[in-house]
């Protein structure tokens, strides 16, 4: 299914596309006029008038469905953002639990160096020695 972009794309691509046959017609024109012998342009015409009636037909197609596509574009743009937003909200969480757990991490490991803490210059080993 084509997305927002598509459908505006596709009307600006036909516009496009018959401004272009115009172009060629005035071209086809302009050799009948300005020549002293107009090439055959036979083909040429019937090629531009296959292609108007074609693009005539997929402008039509379009505009039947015009609303429907545009409403169902619209539905899986807000579905797309809703699922970011939870990917986002989830990633937040992550990020705020990882600094919760380094901020852990780093008072634990203040504790053991600081100075005055009751665990400074505990190194793990249970030697009695001292008691």
């Amino acid at each position: 299914m084509p997305d927002m972009n598509s459908v505006s794309m596709m009307e600006r691509t036909f516009s496009m596309q018959l401004d272009f046959l115009e172009a060629i017609r005035s071209l086809i024109a302009y050799d009948k006029e300005h020549s002293r012998e107009p090439e055959k342009t036979r083909f040429l015409e019937a090629f531009c008038d296959t292609q108007e009636k074609a693009l005539n037909m997929a402008v039509l197609l379009l505009n039947k469905h015009k609303d429907t596509l545009l409403t169902e574009e619209k539905a899986q743009k807000e579905a797309k953002q809703k699922a970011e937003e939870a990917q986002r909200a989830k990633d937040m969480v992550k990020q705020k639990e990882e600094a919760q757990k380094k901020a852990i991490e780093d008072d634990l490991k203040k504790a053991e160096t600081e100075e005055g803490s009751l665990f400074a210059g505990l190194d793990g080993d249970d030697d009695e020695e001292d008691c």
